[in-house]
């Protein structure tokens, strides 16, 4: 095995441990609020107002019961399938260089334009929430920087196993 691919192998693998964390972890949670009135609202509708926090799997399977089911399988598709995929390919690529059919590299660079998108979509949600009236609050957690430490770590193990000439060099 290659210096580079020992490297790489080593990227995948803290890849696959934070993609993993990701999905365990929560990733955000939601405080609503209702501007001054919320002590008001909070006695009428306590529920409602409940810190309510988010996993990954667990927001798919809310929209996946709330009706949404288009979007839960998109979601599912994008953030637990894809990464899904893509991380195997790294993996195959760190042990078995140059083995994998051009086909499945080709589906391996589709795939990874999409590595951001469950990022984007949490950020996107606190963006959505954050600008809603009332003083609503969102705080991210431990699994959105998993995730995004997932993909920076797929996005440098797919860096460091291509044949670019200054892939993984060390300095």
């Amino acid at each position: 095995m290659t210096r580079r691919a020992v490297i790489g192998a080593g990227l995948v693998a803290a890849a696959c441990a934070t993609f993993g964390a990701g999905l365990a972890l929560p990733l955000f949670s939601v405080t609503p609020g209702a501007g001054e009135w919320t002590s008001l609202v909070k006695l009428v509708a306590a529920d409602d107002f409940q810190t309510k926090t988010f996993t990954l799997v667990g927001g798919i399977g809310l929209l996946w019961s709330g009706g949404e089911k288009g979007l839960a399988v998109l979601l599912g598709l994008l953030s637990l399938l894809l990464p899904v995929v893509k991380l195997c390919v790294l993996w195959w690529e760190s042990f078995a260089a140059g083995a994998l059919p051009e086909r499945v590299l080709a589906f391996f660079r589709i795939v990874s334009h999409y590595a951001m998108v469950e990022v984007f979509l949490v950020a996107l949600t606190v963006l959505l929430v954050k600008g809603m009236p009332g003083g609503s609050y969102v705080a991210l957690h431990a699994g959105t920087y998993a995730f995004a430490a997932s993909v920076l770590l797929s996005l440098a193990a797919a860096r460091c196993l291509s044949n670019h000439p200054g892939a993984c060099r060390a300095r």
